[in-house]
């Protein structure tokens, strides 16, 4: 079991992060589902040892997180907010933060070459403030990779990235699971997580709704329709492509968007890089805007 949580739970003051939560995450990949303010970045900072759980008991392979450099040495932590000097280049960034986990100046840059490899990063020596979304990502997850860590966790690792390099990150994400890499990854989008595993922990309010397969999340909210936006310069002929092949039940076109209404999201997400791709419509962010987690888990409670 990586990891092993028993009525966790974390205060801020009079502020409830956490309520007496308990999950277990087997090996291989596990979302972490939840709308804003649901407690995954309080569960993570626990996971991560950054802060103290205020009742309860957490392991992480086998060991108590908080104040435990030992096991910090076995966790990748990618973070959702990006926090990189982005007037270095990519190898620049990740010698100094292979320097700073404690190798010497050849093996840093020994890693840092390995590890952007990995996650199928040329080798660039500009600055990482010119590079996009989907790059930024990718060295995000090549620092946390940079001391070879038995279980990797990542928060939001999907936001804000275009159809192509989700895609990219998908099967980067399911690479690294097959090579042994345990994954935690945090999601606000029910529709990215099932991409890569089936196995799902859906968290509100800082409690657990529910744990299992993901088929049981879709038994419960298979006639529930999802409204997304999709950011384009050519909302028009996205709107008239997605209809002529009725994937959408409905549309809203807007000067720089298309916002559309769908009872099968899964079927358009699949999609959608073949848009980019072969019929040459620019599509720069996907956003879930309707049939939010919360009605998902009023559902799942009943």
């Amino acid at each position: 079991m990586i990891v092993s949580a028993r009525d966790l739970s974390r205060w801020y003051g009079e502020v409830v992060g956490l309520n007496k939560f308990s999950v277990s995450v087997n090996e291989g990949i596990t979302g972490l589902v939840g709308p804003n303010g649901a407690g995954k970045t309080t569960f993570i900072r626990l996971l991560t040892g950054m802060i103290r759980p205020s009742a309860g008991s957490l392991l992480v392979l086998g060991e108590v997180p908080f104040d435990n450099p030992s096991l910090k040495a076995r966790i990748g932590y990618c973070p959702e907010h990006e926090a990189m000097f982005e007037n270095l280049s990519s190898i620049g960034f990740l010698s100094w933060q292979a320097r700073m986990k404690g190798y010497s100046a050849s093996e840093a840059r020994s890693r840092a070459h390995s590890c952007l490899n990995t996650v199928g990063l040329p080798t660039l020596e500009r600055p990482i403030t010119t590079y996009s979304k989907g790059m930024k990502q990718r060295v995000k997850i090549a620092q946390a990779l940079l001391h070879d860590p038995a279980f990797l966790i990542l928060d939001e690792p999907f936001s804000g990235v275009d159809p192509v390099a989700r895609v990219e990150l998908f099967d980067l994400l399911s690479s690294l699971s097959r090579d042994g890499v345990h994954i935690l990854l945090s999601s606000h989008v029910l529709h990215e997580v099932e991409r890569l595993t089936s196995s799902v922990v859906l968290m509100n309010h800082g409690k657990l709704v529910y744990q299992g397969d993901i088929f049981h999340v879709h038994q419960s909210i298979e006639d529930l329709v999802t409204s997304i936006r999709l950011s384009t310069s050519s909302p028009r002929e996205l709107a008239s492509l997605l209809i002529s092949e009725g994937i959408i039940d409905g549309a809203e076109v807007t000067d720089t968007a298309l916002i559309v209404d769908t009872d099968a999201p899964g079927q358009l997400y699949e999609r959608l890089p073949s848009i980019v791709v072969k019929d040459g419509i620019d599509i720069t962010t996907v956003e879930p805007i309707g049939t939010d987690l919360e009605t998902i888990f009023e559902r799942m409670v009943r």
